[in-house]
């Protein structure tokens, strides 16, 4: 089948995608910012929210820096502040109303303000409070942190690592939750398309409802006098989507088009002659290639760890004087393979060219690109192929 391209200013050549279809059936509430409706700040919250800020800067909607749209929410706490719902917080909150055992999803977009400098006294960003009334008291089973200058999440009582934060970017986190207090609770979690965390297991403590979800900032060591070397926290926050169990990790993920560049950390063969091994086509050079002979000669891609994949680059030796039949597959453990795309190459360009995969986003960390067919003879030659993430 032939497939219609369209060349970037990066060189790159994208099958065209149209805009982002409006939320399906599974995404359950949107707060973008981009609704005049949704946008109630400092006042009082969205519609099906509830307001935790006393002061007028608490929570805020700003025009820049933003995620996506033209709109996004700003928080700030200081030290100073008032203290609201026990605590010093400037946070948003979900309504305790969530059924038992549910099943959600939870998608948004984080920037840590420039002067979010180094505290040895953590905060919480994003938390998951167990329901108010009948339900065990404590630390909420679930909340993503930043401490001592790093990414943690707090999953009840235990804390999972995931890297040094950077100051003034966008930090896309998805969420999926089954809130189960057996052995079928499951805890997904992506950091800018990438799976960092997969536990299953409990992940509450019980109780008539699931816990809920708030967001903004909550610095408790400000109430109870701990130490804390900084007075004031601001951060932005936008791109939330929230979906049930109907909903998939496209449907909540921020990042809405498939078109960011996921790293590739080595490349393998089926075949390869000795002149052209497969680490040409991940060397960044169009004028290096690998090449093997026989139809169904395959380059696998290794991406290095579990990542949301949504497509591949892929540039062919003599692109621009014939096209190639190629399939591409995707696996999670190098050993069994989905088929995510089928097609010919445009047989007009030596540019990479992009396509992206028939089912949509998918977890993957190794493609599979199989050659099958080309006008000239039996040999696959790839110059340089790459990976799509969301």
């Amino acid at each position: 089948m032939a497939v219609t391209s369209t060349v970037l200013a990066a060189g790159v050549a994208l099958t065209p995608v149209g805009p982002a279809a409006a939320d399906p059936a599974g995404v359950q509430r949107t707060l973008d910012w981009e609704q005049s409706s949704d946008r109630t700040l400092p006042t009082a919250a969205p519609p099906q929210f509830i307001k935790q800020w006393a002061t007028p800067y608490g929570a805020t909607n700003i025009t820049g820096p933003t995620r996506d749209g033209a709109h996004a929410a700003r928080f700030e706490l200081r030290k100073s502040d008032p203290v609201v719902s026990s605590s010093k917080r400037a946070e948003i909150s979900q309504r305790d109303e969530q059924p038992v055992g549910a099943d959600r999803w939870y998608g948004f977009s984080i920037n840590l303000d420039s002067t979010w400098s180094y505290d040895t006294s953590a905060e919480i960003v994003s938390q998951w409070h167990q329901c108010d009334t009948d339900c065990p008291g404590g630390s909420p089973p679930l909340a993503l942190l930043t401490d001592e200058g790093r990414w943690k999440i707090d999953f009840r009582g235990q804390f999972i690592d995931l890297g040094p934060y950077t100051t003034g970017v966008w930090v896309d986190w998805v969420f999926h939750v089954t809130w189960r207090t057996d052995s079928t609770g499951v805890l997904q979690v992506w950091k800018n398309g990438e799976r960092v965390v997969h536990r299953t297991g409990a992940t509450h403590g019980g109780g008539p409802r699931s816990p809920y979800f708030k967001f903004g900032i909550y610095k408790w060591d400000w109430n109870t006098g701990a130490p804390s070397s900084v007075t004031q926290r601001v951060l932005r926050y936008d791109a939330l989507r929230l979906g049930d169990e109907r909903a998939t990790h496209a449907d909540v993920a921020p990042q809405r088009t498939c078109s960011r560049g996921a790293p590739v950390a080595s490349a393998s063969a089926t075949t390869y002659e000795a002149a052209n091994p497969p680490a040409n086509a991940v060397d960044g050079d169009l004028t290096t290639r690998w090449s093997g002979q026989g139809f169904g000669a395959a380059l696998i891609l290794d991406t290095g760890a579990v990542r949301r994949l949504c497509g591949a680059t892929v540039a062919w030796h003599r692109g621009d004087l014939r096209w190639n039949d190629y399939t591409i597959h995707v696996s999670q453990d190098g050993v069994s393979y989905t088929k995510a795309w089928e097609g010919r190459s445009s047989g007009t360009t030596t540019a990479p060219e992009a396509v992206l995969f028939t089912p949509g986003s998918l977890d993957a960390r190794y493609l599979k690109i199989s050659f099958w067919a080309n006008p000239e003879n039996d040999w696959a030659s790839i110059t340089e192929a790459g990976a799509l993430g969301l």
